[in-house]
């Protein structure tokens, strides 16, 4: 036990740890969503996923040695190059899926030929776009442990450090995507292609691209306009409401002189997937969800409410009410909020027969101030 536990705490300070969780991580799901589907039976594409699940690890590896020694320190010629190299990764892992697959069909598991023998245009853009999004995790995610464990040494050296890390947990705060979401999606994408609704298809598809260019190209340590926050909001709503169709009603309401305001980069997106997970997709029917933003004396009140209540029985609780969820989760903005703005910001959630109600409250003159900066 001891030897299991010092060789757990190895990996998990070197860049192999968290790259084998993620990716491991990733073939479980697939072989979940796989054996949920009626294709596979549970842990036969687990299995099958061993060859990829290395390759995938190891091209990460060579990813991150390039980026930390190879690449130049700066400029755009580093970020073209770190491009093509995770381009031309996604796309060897992508072939080697699709025809690993398809080599198992016709040598091991006959049952699959009836999807792994189909390598068309719709499944090859699938497929390349989870391998894109993992490799692009995967270096986010081992550029934040880095930042953190930099920010950590300082700490021990000096007292001005404890700052720096509460930074630095914000900038990976605004990196942490719920992998869910992107299943879902994906999973809402391949559905509509196997029915034929190919137009609805593309559709989601431009709302993800539109969704992952407004999250993955921000600054993640920037104030933004509301408005910008709002479209990025309205981006993912796009999806969801893709998912949910006329069950899912969704109001933005932005009041006049509050859409140029600087807000925290990413502060109300885990409060409208928290409203989607914990109360539309809970609840039994209709669902309305609403986005607002309106001055209120000296501060601006952004609120996130979804109704119709959500049973208790099924819902999480927090302070008698709403728990706090995994993930982001609200904690974790009242910390961003502490981090920014002292006392002078809070995040109220209330839990009412009507529904859930999350209000933020940010200083409306520091917010001016920051967008003359």
């Amino acid at each position: 036990m001891r030897v299991l536990k010092q060789l757990r705490h190895r990996l998990g300070r070197t860049a192999l740890g968290p790259i084998v969780v993620l990716w491991g991580f990733g073939y479980a799901l697939v072989d979940i969503v796989a054996f949920l589907l009626g294709r596979s039976a549970p842990g036969s594409n687990l299995v099958s996923s061993m060859p990829m699940f290395a390759l995938g690890v190891g091209q990460t590896l060579m990813l991150d040695w390039l980026r930390q020694t190879v690449l130049p320190r700066r400029g755009l010629l580093r970020w073209a190059l770190l491009g093509i190299a995770v381009a031309t990764a996604t796309t060897i892992q992508g072939l080697f899926d699709l025809y690993w697959l398809r080599f198992l069909s016709i040598a091991l598991f006959p049952q699959w030929q009836e999807w792994a023998l189909v390598i068309d245009i719709q499944r090859l853009f699938t497929v390349l776009l989870l391998y894109l999004w993992t490799f692009c995790l995967a270096l986010t995610l081992l550029w934040a442990a880095r930042a953190n464990a930099r920010f950590e040494a300082s700490a021990a050296r000096a007292a001005s450090a404890e700052a720096a890390a509460a930074k630095a947990e914000s900038a990976a705060l605004r990196l942490q995507l719920n992998p869910h979401f992107l299943f879902n999606t994906l999973n809402s994408i391949s559905s509509l292609v196997y029915l034929d609704r190919k137009s609805e298809a593309e559709e989601m598809i431009d709302r993800l691209c539109e969704f992952l260019r407004a999250s993955l190209s921000a600054d993640p340590m920037a104030d933004v306009p509301l408005a910008q926050e709002i479209d990025s909001i309205d981006a993912y709503l796009g999806i969801e409401s893709a998912r949910f169709g006329d069950r899912l009603d969704i109001a933005i309401d932005v009041a006049a002189g509050a859409a140029d305001v600087q807000v925290p980069n990413f502060i109300l997106q885990p409060l409208v997937e928290n409203a989607i997970k914990h109360g539309v997709a809970r609840a039994k029917g209709p669902a309305t969800l609403e986005v607002a933003a309106a001055r209120e004396g000296d501060s601006i009140r952004l609120c996130v409410f979804n109704g119709p209540a959500v049973d208790p029985s099924a819902a999480d609780l927090e302070d008698g009410h709403a728990r706090r969820s995994t993930g982001i989760g609200l904690a974790n903005i009242r910390q961003r909020l502490a981090n920014r703005y002292g006392d002078a910001a809070s995040l109220e959630t209330e839990a009412g027969p009507d529904g859930y109600r999350a209000v933020i409250r940010l200083p409306f003159q520091a917010a001016r101030e920051a967008s003359t900066s």
